[in-house]
């Protein structure tokens, strides 16, 4: 990854873009092969049964803030990482990865034993028997898969770390294309397998999830890029160490963890309260988050970027690298999110008709893309500032914001809007919609704040200048 300290001002912000889409353009692809995995999953599971169907959509929903702790946890890699290589410690790159692995053995271990116990959600959930079954068999077989898709995390944050996310785009694309014919196989049955239904996508993706741990290995091993810094052998592997790395770690780690939570909890709760408002708004609700969910992978992909490149120019200890990252990445991600923006607001009622068929569904679901559209801008920004402040070793006042953003703002006060009759009619669904807008808007300020101030701050102790 080049730097582009001795070109001109305005090349270098050229440069720099380029670095950051580089990066960002196989991120994007990959986080699309993962949804394809959903996809496929749905697809597939609803050709047996809308038994199946539910199943699926519930294992899913349940399956995802679990998933979300390693994830949070081992995210954290990246920017430990691409500091280290921009300090061109690369022995602390290698230290680092070990003990992220030793994290992500407990951490995939913890999430298998939840997601087998949630028998209790279920009982509460009242379900009709056969969708009980389904989805409990579901959640068994896929929760065999977490310790593999958490290892694969920490070599996959990794090598992102050191600004290679190609890897992360082929082995994504590769997992969405063997989950088809074992889906098929698990689904629906072959020779002497029998027919698992919506369960056999427990199983399909449990080896898909091993699968991807495999080629990872494999990748980092042959690599050039890569090899030189990894052994696996246990005589250089070395122990668990809470000094050399599990602390510092966790330190970033669980601020994102519980970020991240907070953010699909919002979303889970809003589904919940929604519930009792009718199957036009469930269904509007569900075009519009489908919607704006593959939207978001836009920013999200470039925040991931600008993460990798802060962190890079922090460990150089460059000011100008980190003011030139945050500028173009930031700013080229308000600028499409403008361009999304416009074509989600002029057409929300042909998007939603793409959807669903029905026209009350449309035209609810075209409203809540005009107010998708509204905070399309701010929430580019938010999430970049974040990706920044990630880089940045920031992580702490993320989860601060995502929760007074997310629970306070989107979800109280949405709440409040949706069914309150103090000052104002209830909303219903729109009101949390507002709610997330006026959440969005204020998490992109404080977020810019708290930049800005954690800039100021890393120049007043000498580590940028």
């Amino acid at each position: 990854m080049t730097s582009n300290a001795n070109a001109p001002a305005g090349a270098a912000y050229w440069l720099e873009l380029k670095q950051l889409v580089r990066l960002a353009i196989p991120i994007l692809l990959a986080q699309l092969a993962l949804t394809g995995l959903g996809v496929v999953d749905t697809v597939m599971s609803g050709q047996v049964g809308t038994d199946d169907l539910a199943a699926i959509g519930l294992g899913s929903s349940l399956l995802l803030p679990v998933f979300m702790i390693s994830t949070g946890v081992l995210l954290a890699l990246t920017p430990i990482v691409a500091r280290q290589k921009g300090r061109e410690a690369w022995g602390d790159v290698t230290q680092f990865l070990h003990q992220a692995i030793w994290l992500a053995l407990p951490l995939g271990l913890v999430s298998l034993f939840v997601l087998m116990h949630l028998q209790w959600v279920l009982d509460w959930l009242a379900l009709p028997q056969a969708v009980y079954r389904l989805t409990d068999d579901y959640l068994f077989y896929i929760a065999f898969g977490l310790p593999g898709i958490a290892l694969y995390q920490a070599f996959r944050f990794f090598w992102e770390g050191l600004g290679l996310t190609v890897p992360t785009m082929i082995i994504s694309g590769l997992a969405l294309v063997m989950n088809i014919p074992l889906n098929a196989v698990f689904i629906y049955g072959w020779g002497p397998i029998e027919a698992y239904g919506a369960a056999g996508c427990g199983i399909a993706s449990a080896i898909v999830m091993w699968s991807m741990l495999l080629m990872a290995v494999l990748y980092v091993l042959a690599s050039r890029h890569t090899s030189h810094l990894v052994s696996l052998h246990w005589s250089r592997f070395g122990l668990p160490s809470w000094r050399n790395g599990i602390r510092d770690l966790l330190a970033l780690g669980v601020p994102n963890t519980l970020a991240l939570l907070f953010e699909v909890s919002l979303f889970s709760f809003i589904a919940l309260f929604i519930a009792q408002l009718g199957a036009v708004v469930i269904a509007a609700h569900q075009v519009a988050i489908s919607y704006t969910s593959m939207v978001f992978m836009i920013p999200l992909s470039m925040a991931m970027a600008i993460t990798v490149r802060t962190g890079l120019a922090y460990g150089q200890g460059r000011l100008q690298a980190v003011k030139q990252s945050l500028a173009t990445g930031i700013g080229f991600s308000g600028l499409v999110s403008l361009v999304t923006a416009g074509l989600t607001y002029w057409l929300a009622y042909p998007i939603a008709a793409l959807y669903s068929p029905d026209a009350d569904v449309i035209a609810l679901a075209g409203s809540l893309l005009w107010l998708a559209a509204m905070y399309q801008l701010f929430d580019a920004i938010q999430v970049g500032c974040a990706g920044a402040l990630r880089g940045l070793h920031s992580t702490r006042i993320i989860m601060v914001v995502t929760f007074i953003s997310y629970w306070v703002i989107g979800l109280g006060l949405g709440y409040a809007l949706a069914f309150g009759d103090w000052f104002w009619a209830p909303q219903g669904v729109m009101g949390f919609w507002i709610g997330i807008l006026l959440g969005l808007m204020l998490a992109a300020v404080l977020l810019s704040l708290n930049l800005r101030q954690r800039v100021r701050y890393l120049v007043t102790t000498g580590e940028l200048q």
